[in-house]
């Protein structure tokens, strides 16, 4: 069954706004009284029956809880937008069906993309949260340099920043288990020098991604793999 996302569940009533509504009433043509599924985007998922439909709004009532999922630990990637917006669009996709927390995104010295479309980075990531059925929609934070993005991260226990510069050993085996844990990726030209040392200076550890040379979408995608596996 299609599961749909309320902003708004309190106690045993939810509702469904704009795009939700839509795809429920006008594209499945639900109607008052029809049974449907609802994730609130933290963890749970309830069952729930259609009541009032507004011109703005549908409102449903929640019967019962079918499931929740429980994350101890956030794991989130830290990274530049991509030149081709296509590859940042596929990277938010990706990591929220693979189960991401949080994805910081910043303008790095060497990134050539100076904007996002946030609202549609946004919808991406309702629409691979309801698909992937992982319950819970990632934070989505937009820095606007270098700096404040190492300053936002500070709230992270373990910060690894990926660099090809240097030898550094490899994120697989620094990852602790249930730990918060955030890492940075470069743009494209990878980081400058003073960017490396900056970072070294909020506490984030040099580490490899491997010996490919790889993508700034891939890299978040492998980065997070070597996160999520070790759980």
């Amino acid at each position: 069954m299609i599961i749909f996302y309320s902003r708004t569940v309190l106690a045993d009533q939810a509702t469904l706004e704009g795009d939700e509504m839509t795809h429920c009433t006008r594209v499945l043509r639900k109607q008052t009284g029809d049974l449907i599924l609802i994730t609130d985007g933290h963890g749970k998922l309830y069952e729930a029956t259609i009541g009032m439909i507004t011109k703005n709004a549908l409102h449903c009532h929640i019967k019962k809880t079918v499931r929740e999922t429980l994350h101890p630990c956030s794991y989130a990637i830290c990274t530049t937008p991509t030149k081709n917006p296509a590859r940042l669009e596929w990277f938010v996709e990706k990591a929220t069906e693979i189960g991401i927390r949080e994805i910081v995104l910043f303008f790095a010295a060497r990134s050539e993309k100076k904007n996002v479309n946030e609202q549609r980075l946004h919808n991406i990531l309702i629409s691979a949260m309801k698909q992937s059925g992982n319950l819970i929609l990632p934070k989505l934070v937009i820095c606007k340099n270098t700096a404040d993005a190492l300053e936002y991260c500070k709230t992270y226990k373990h910060r690894f920043m990926a660099y090809c510069g240097e030898e550094a050993p490899c994120l697989s085996d620094l990852t602790k288990v249930g730990e918060d844990t955030i890492v940075l990726i470069g743009p494209e030209g990878d980081f400058t020098s003073e960017e490396v040392e900056t970072a070294r200076k909020h506490a984030f550890q040099v580490v490899s991604l491997g010996d490919a040379r790889l993508r700034t979408e891939t890299a978040g995608i492998v980065a997070l793999m070597m996160m999520h596996l070790a759980r």
